[in-house]
C-alpha cells in the first residue's frame, strides 16, 4: 500500500485538530468573549491536500527511527509546522530552514521528502541520481497544472501561467516546461497581463517583453517567436477571479491580434489561445468563504491567519472586506490588544499597527490560508479575548469533541 492511500477522505482531519475548531465548524456558532464575537469562515485552514501532506511526514518520521530525514523545501508556507519537524529531527535541503550544502549533505538511504508543491524536476533527478527514499506528498491538484501543460507543450503552445515567479509550485511547473524543451510566461498580476496583451494587439512592440519579462520566461523566451499559440494555467492558489480576468484579456488579445493579421472577424480567428482553470478547489472554496462571510455586512475586523510566504492566504486577505481593519497574521503572538504584527499587503513587509482595536462592542471574522493549522487558529481566538481582558470558555461540546 502506497503511504498516502491511509488519506483518503477530504472530510476528516489527520494532524493539529483542535476540539474548538471542531465544534465552530460543525454548530456554526461564534464565539463570544468579552467585547468581542469572532465568526470563522464556513471553509478555512488545512485542506485535504495540505492536512495528507502533514500526516504524510508525521508518518516518516515514526517509521523511520535513526534514519536521516530531509525535506526538499519548506512541507508548507507555515512557520509553526516546518519548526515542529525540524524540531522532530528533519532536517531541510533548501529554504529558509536549510544549512549551507544542500544535496551535498544528502546520501544514499536518507529519506527525502518532497512537499506539497512538487519539485523541479532537476531535483527529482538528483534524488534519483543519490539513491535515496523518496516520500511523495505533491499534492494532488498541483499535479493538475503539470498534466495540461503537458499537452500544451505537446499542442506546440507556449505556456502563459498566473503565478508568483519564484513561488515554490509555480518554479515546478515551469521546470516541467523547460524539462520538455518548451517554453513559459509568468504573469504576476494584471500589470504583467496588460503589457502583453498590448504588445499582442499591435499597439506595442513584442521584442521589449523579453527584457521585461527576463526573469519571468524561460530562458531562450523570444517574444516574436513564442506567442504564436498560448496555453494558459494559473498556480493554483491565486485568486480566482483575477486569474479568470486576466486570461479572458489574454484570450481576447490573441484572437485580435490573429483576426487583424489574417483579416478575418474575431469570432472566425483561429483557436491559437487555450485555457484551462487550475485554481485548486479549496482554494476557490476558502475564498468564496471570505467573500461570504464579508461581503453583505462587513465585520468590524477581518483576521486572516497563514504564513506570509502563503499565496492563499495573502489572497484571501484581498478576497475580505472589514469597517475598520484586514489583516494577514503569521501566528498568535502577533496579536496583543495594544498593536497587532502583520504582513503590509503593498510592500510584502511585516509591519505593526497600532492602537488596532476600536473600542465598543466588536464583530471579528477569521480565516486561515490552506497551510494553518487548527490548532493555530483556535490559539488566535484565544489571544484575541486576551486583547479585551477576556478568556475563551469552550463549549462543553467542543471540550469533549474527538
Amino acid at each position: 500500500m502506497r503511504i498516502e492511500d491511509k488519506y483518503g477522505s477530504p472530510d476528516e482531519r489527520y494532524s493539529y485538530k483542535s476540539a474548538l475548531i471542531d465544534w465552530m465548524r460543525r454548530t456554526h456558532e461564534p464565539v463570544r468573549a468579552g467585547r468581542i464575537t469572532v465568526r470563522i469562515a464556513e471553509k478555512l485552514g488545512f485542506c485535504w491536500g495540505v492536512d495528507r501532506a502533514v500526516a504524510m511526514v508525521w508518518d516518516a518520521i515514526r517509521k523511520n527511527p535513526g534514519r536521516r530525514l530531509w525535506l526538499l523545501n519548506q512541507i508548507i508556507h507555515n512557520p509553526k509546522v516546518n519548526e515542529d519537524f525540524r524540531q522532530n529531527g528533519v532536517q531541510f535541503i533548501f529554504g529558509k530552514y536549510a544549512e549551507p550544502g544542500g544535496f551535498n549533505r544528502v546520501q544514499k538511504g536518507d529519506v527525502v521528502i518532497i512537499p506539497a508543491f512538487s519539485a523541479e524536476v532537476e531535483h527529482l533527478m538528483r534524488m534519483e541520481a543519490i539513491g535515496c527514499e523518496i516520500v511523495d506528498t505533491t499534492c494532488p491538484w498541483v499535479e493538475k497544472p503539470h498534466r495540461r501543460v503537458r499537452k500544451y507543450v505537446e499542442e506546440g503552445c507556449t505556456v502563459v501561467i498566473h503565478g508568483q515567479p519564484g513561488h515554490d509550485e509555480t518554479r515546478a511547473t515551469c521546470s516541467l516546461v523547460d524539462s520538455l524543451h518548451g517554453k513559459w510566461l509568468v504573469l504576476r498580476g494584471h500589470e504583467d497581463a496588460d503589457l502583453l496583451c498590448a504588445a499582442l494587439r499591435g499597439e506595442a512592440p513584442l521584442a521589449p517583453l523579453r527584457g521585461r519579462f527576463l526573469q519571468q520566461s524561460s530562458r531562450d523566451f523570444d517574444p516574436e517567436r513564442d506567442l504564436s499559440r498560448i496555453g494558459m494555467v494559473n498556480q493554483t492558489t491565486m485568486l480566482a477571479t483575477e486569474s479568470a480576468e486576466i486570461a479572458k484579456k489574454v484570450g481576447a488579445a490573441v484572437a485580435a491580434r490573429d483576426a487583424s493579421t489574417l483579416r478575418l472577424p474575431v469570432a472566425k480567428a483561429p483557436a491559437s489561445f487555450k485555457d484551462f482553470d487550475t485554481i485548486c478547489p479549496a482554494t476557490q472554496d476558502n475564498q468564496d468563504a471570505v467573500i461570504a462571510l464579508t461581503g453583505a455586512t462587513p465585520p468590524d475586523l477581518f483576521l486572516v491567519l497563514g504564513g506570509y510566504d502563503s499565496s492563499n492566504t495573502a489572497n484571501l486577505l484581498r478576497a475580505a472586506h472589514a469597517r475598520y481593519g484586514t489583516y494577514h497574521v503569521q501566528e498568535p503572538s502577533s496579536i496583543a490588544a495594544d498593536a497587532i504584527r502583520h504582513r503590509d499587503p503593498t510592500t510584502g513587509q511585516e509591519a505593526i499597527t497600532y492602537g488596532w482595536l476600536p473600542s465598543g462592542p466588536l464583530q471579528i471574522a477569521l480565516s486561515a490560508g490552506a497551510s494553518t493549522p487548527d490548532t493555530e487558529l483556535a490559539a488566535v481566538i484565544r489571544k484575541l479575548a486576551e486583547a479585551v481582558g477576556a478568556s475563551v470558555t469552550e463549549p462543553q461540546s467542543a471540550a469533549t469533541a474527538s
